[in-house]
């Protein structure tokens, strides 16, 4: 995937993950929750990888990973053929 490929699609889904900080703890960002999880996807590394590669505690990669998927679905919806 092109720098731009995933700026765009960054774009696309940064609506559906991204959160705000608040006074008890920082939100991961939406750029980094997108390259977790395209790692994840690419590579099919474990959390445990995930977690030493990214400082992102393996509970909150399996938190919002489905987030981001479903967010990449709704955001390439129209482009994703499944078939019953």
């Amino acid at each position: 995937m092109s720098r731009e490929q995933f700026f765009e699609l960054l774009s696309k889904v940064k609506p559906y993950i991204e959160k705000q900080d608040t006074n008890v703890r920082e939100y991961i960002s939406a750029h980094v929750k997108l390259q977790i999880t395209l790692r994840y996807l690419a590579a099919g590394d474990s959390f445990g990888f995930l977690e030493a590669l990214y400082r992102v505690l393996r509970t909150t990669i399996s938190k919002f990973l489905p987030e981001v998927l479903n967010a990449i679905y709704l955001s390439l919806e129209y482009f994703i053929k499944v078939r019953n």
